[in-house]
Parts: structure tokens; sequence; C-alpha cells
């Protein structure tokens, strides 16, 4: 998880690679960024890219709208309202045995899914 408006957070700025503000209420996420090109080019003013998240029973669709060389182990940072979705006391801050997928196409909306 990550949020750079907390103390303390070393990853990630208030501004995404898409370009759109850091929003922790969305449903959103970064990737490596060696998987900027599987997950469709996350580029400064292109349209979004979606993919879908799974862990510990639950799925969601988030945005993809950032990448970063993150803490070393990980795939994907997930933002606090995705997170708190798998974590909902945000307490352990990593999920394990995620699987992400990214989704074609460009008209996703973001949210679980049932």
């Amino acid at each position: 998880m990550y949020n750079p408006f907390k103390p303390g957070w070393r990853e990630g700025g208030s501004n995404t690679a898409s370009g759109e503000r850091y929003d922790p209420s969305g449903w959103a996420a970064a990737i490596k960024t060696s998987l900027r090109r599987k997950f469709g080019g996350v580029e400064f003013g292109a349209r979004p890219k979606y993919a879908l998240v799974e862990a510990a029973g639950k799925k969601v669709i988030v945005k993809i709208n950032d990448v970063g060389p993150l803490t070393p182990g990980r795939i994907i940072d997930l933002n606090e309202r995705t997170m708190s979705y798998f974590d909902p006391s945000l307490q352990l801050g990593v999920i394990n045995d995620v699987k992400v997928s990214p989704l074609a196409g460009d008209y996703w909306i973001p949210g679980p899914i049932s």
C-alpha cells in the first residue's frame, strides 16, 4: 500500500505517472516499472489501464495510473481504499499470494467484483 500524503511514506508522489493526482479514495494502483509495457504503457496523458487484482478470495478492478521502482518483492502497490478492501484494518500493508491480470480495453469500472 502507498499514500504519498501520509508522513513517512517514501514511495510515490502526489502526481501519478498518468498525470493524475494521487487519490486515496479511488480504486487505483501502481505497478512495478518493468511491467509498464505488459499493462499497455502507463504514460502521462494516456488512457487509463486496468487490472484485476485477486487475493484472499476477493477480486477488485483497479485503475493502473502509476508506475515505480516498488519495494523489492512487490509487483503492485495498492492505494489506501483498495488495500482496505483486502485488509480493512490496514495493519498488514501487504497481501500475500496476490494475482494481478491486465485487462484489455479502456472502459472498465474500478471497484470490487462479487
